[in-house]
């Protein structure tokens, strides 16, 4: 497990895209927290490193799925309108997840059980004064301290 708090929108963007130096075809990601804590800035950040104009990057919420065309395909979902298993089912997921892109899932919390499927799991807290927490749980998160470090300078570690 990694932790690492976020200062600002900026911030959040930069660890994404810390996370995208490092993400390979056919990885897929779950991004929790409440409403507002950052889980599209951070999509933006990953979508900036694999060499999407983050200006691309919208929230899903009506369209279910996103696709971006980068250095590698990003799928961008997000579950939050959907309300039960037999909605979630309907979406093919299993496509995108080990799909031939990185599959990153915004409320990935509704996937109940199935979210143990996806490589990386993504926790974000609200904190005071603006600021997040990251908890990344999942596969080895050990190869972001460099990256994360390297773009930030440090600022962030605990």
């Amino acid at each position: 497990m990694l932790t690492l708090t976020s200062n600002n929108p900026e911030e959040t963007k930069t660890i994404g895209k810390a996370l995208a130096k490092s993400v390979r075809t056919g990885s897929s990601i779950g991004l929790t927290g409440e409403l507002g804590a950052g889980k599209t800035q951070f999509v933006k950040g990953l979508a900036r490193g694999l060499g999407i104009g983050e200006d691309e990057v919208v929230s899903p919420s009506f369209g279910l799925i996103n696709e971006y065309e980068g250095d590698k395909k990003l799928y961008h979902v997000d579950l939050y309108r959907l309300e039960s298993n037999e909605e979630i089912e309907t979406l093919g997921l299993a496509d995108y997840i080990w799909g031939d892109g990185i599959c990153v899932i915004e409320w990935a919390d509704r996937l109940g059980k199935d979210l143990s499927l996806l490589d990386l799991h993504i926790h974000i807290e609200i904190l005071p004064d603006n600021r997040r927490r990251f908890i990344f749980s999942g596969i080895d998160v050990k190869f972001l301290e460099k990256e994360v470090k390297t773009l930030l300078k440090e600022r962030l570690w605990h």
